[in-house]
């Protein structure tokens, strides 16, 4: 009975590991099979295609075609899937249900996205996979370190203002202003060297054309123009004398606000305009030469190429000078957008080999500029004051578009490339911001400050924005200087009952952990 017993078991146990060993060979097959699939569907045609969510509606490029992308992916080997946010609820709800794509290209939802559960971080890839020549500003680092001291991403557009400052042909951004010229010329070209002198331009249009808007602005731009003039923020936080501040806090928006009042009380500016919500409606009052100037953001050129199109027989101008009496320019310090690899991609070597490449000083001149020799040529290095002489209107945005230049640029750029790019002698938009490079005052580490998702001081930042976007219409539009005074200043009080000091004591503290935190890894 016991051999019985035990010739059964062993016969079992027989049995028991040849089933092991065909299961082990079929899901090795399996395995096998699956990753030469996955290998085939990468590898097609030699190219391997990465899948893109760009987190901005407006983008202007929705796939991955023209002369710029196509020289990318001959560089990289590596093609994009691309989609575009139709709205900003998009992104948070791909993070939440883990519906990813490979790359992740956000300025809103940068903070959600720098979680190792989500994303992968730079450094882990770049060690994993020997990247070679893949540096990283210390001070960028610092500007996007999640809370855990890790780097998922870099925002793109930040510049070390060291580099700012010694690349002469690098320009910062400044709102424009842009006027009819041949209006100008018909009230006989009065000069407009100071804001006085611009708010009797534009009373006289209004007494001459009465069916005119002397002033339409950008709803995305509103009165940026006359804050930087004035010297004070448009956004973000500021150093007064050692104190980090909130932008409203700084001593000169008093004077702007009430400064914008007299533009209204004089029907200079028209109620309507702070209820647009559509950024193309100042554009097009001025292409339908139903108002003599505008506040935009900085697309001079591409308006004029509109008023081209739609037959008219005028153009606009930019203002070359700020005209204020002590203006500044605080940039956003930090930078805009970062592309995140997410733990979904497919392909993770890829992803970060292709960011090394948009980063690099051949992927950025590529990305940002076009190609060498058909697009742009250089006779001497930026840093000796080189630009490229463009072969096509480089700031047209719609010439952008139809080869697919500077957009794609924007994915890993330091900031210095894109800035020269805006670099075109003898145009005016070049001359302003020439002008306004005088102006900067910058302390990027300011852009550290950022208060964590569902923070107090979060929530309190949030709810301050709110309730000036909600209160300083009633400072706008305010029937006296005086009772803009008021306004303005009951609007700081709600700011200060909310909690805005508590918000500047937390930025404070996160600027003085910031710097802490350069001087160690710089």
């Amino acid at each position: 009975m016991k051999r019985t017993f035990e010739r059964g078991f062993k016969y079992f146990a027989i049995l028991l590991l040849a089933i092991f060993i065909l299961a082990s060979c079929q899901s090795t097959d399996t395995s096998s099979n699956a990753s030469k699939e996955n290998k085939a569907a990468e590898d097609k045609d030699g190219i391997t295609e990465l899948t893109i969510f760009v987190d901005q509606s407006f983008w202007p490029l929705k796939d991955w075609s023209g002369e710029i992308p196509e020289e990318i992916t001959q560089k990289t080997g590596i093609k994009l899937k691309v989609q575009v946010a139709t709205d900003g609820q998009q992104l948070p709800l791909m993070i939440s249900s883990g519906d990813l794509p490979d790359m992740v290209f956000t300025t809103n939802q940068f903070q959600q996205m720098s979680d190792s559960n989500v994303s992968y971080t730079w450094d882990e890839l770049i060690e994993k996979y020997n990247i070679k020549d893949f540096d990283i500003d210390p001070m960028a680092r610092v500007l996007n370190e999640a809370p855990n001291g890790k780097l998922y991403s870099v925002k793109n557009g930040f510049t070390n203002p060291e580099d700012f400052q010694n690349t002469p042909a690098a320009l910062g951004n400044v709102p424009s202003f842009a006027f009819r010229p041949d209006i100008l010329e018909e009230l006989g070209n009065p000069k407009m060297e100071s804001l006085d002198d611009l708010v009797d331009v534009l009373k006289q249009v209004k007494q001459k054309y009465p069916d005119m808007t002397p002033l339409v602005m950008n709803p995305n731009a509103i009165g940026q123009y006359f804050r930087v003039n004035f010297g004070a923020p448009y956004l973000g936080w500021l150093n007064l004398d050692g104190q980090v501040k909130y932008y409203i806090s700084h001593p000169k928006q008093k004077e702007y606000y009430v400064f914008m009042n007299k533009l209204y009380r004089e029907g200079l500016i028209t109620a309507e305009n702070f209820t647009w919500n559509e950024p193309n409606k100042a554009k097009e009052m001025i292409i339908n030469g139903k108002a003599f100037s505008i506040n935009n953001v900085n697309a001079t050129p591409t308006i004029n190429s509109e008023i081209k199109a739609a037959g008219k027989d005028f153009v606009i101008s930019q203002a070359t000078k700020l005209i204020g009496e002590e203006p500044a320019l605080y940039p956003a310090a930090g930078g805009w957008s970062g592309t995140f690899i997410t733990k979904k991609s497919k392909n993770p070597e890829a992803a970060i080999k292709f960011l090394q490449f948009m980063q690099s000083e051949e992927g950025q001149k590529l990305g940002l500029w076009g190609i060498e020799g058909k697009h742009w040529t250089m006779d001497k290095p930026i840093e000796e004051g080189g630009y490229p002489e463009f072969t096509f209107d480089s700031q047209d945005a719609t010439e952008q578009q139809k080869i697919g230049v500077v957009w794609w640029g924007l994915l890993a750029d330091d900031g210095i490339y894109e800035q020269v790019q805006r670099y075109v002698p003898g145009t005016e938009q070049t001359e302003a911001q020439v002008d306004a490079k005088q102006y900067v005052v910058s302390n990027p580490l300011l852009g550290a400050i950022n208060p964590p998702a569902g923070s107090d001081e979060q929530v309190i930042k949030a709810n301050i924005d709110n309730m000036i976007t909600n209160e300083q219409a009633k400072i706008f539009l305010a029937k006296s200087e005086k009772e803009a005074e008021k306004a303005f200043d009951n609007m700081m009080k709600t700011a200060e009952n909310i909690g805005l000091a508590k918000l500047e004591d937390y930025a404070q503290k996160r600027y003085e952990e910031a710097t802490q935190r350069y001087e160690e890894v710089k």
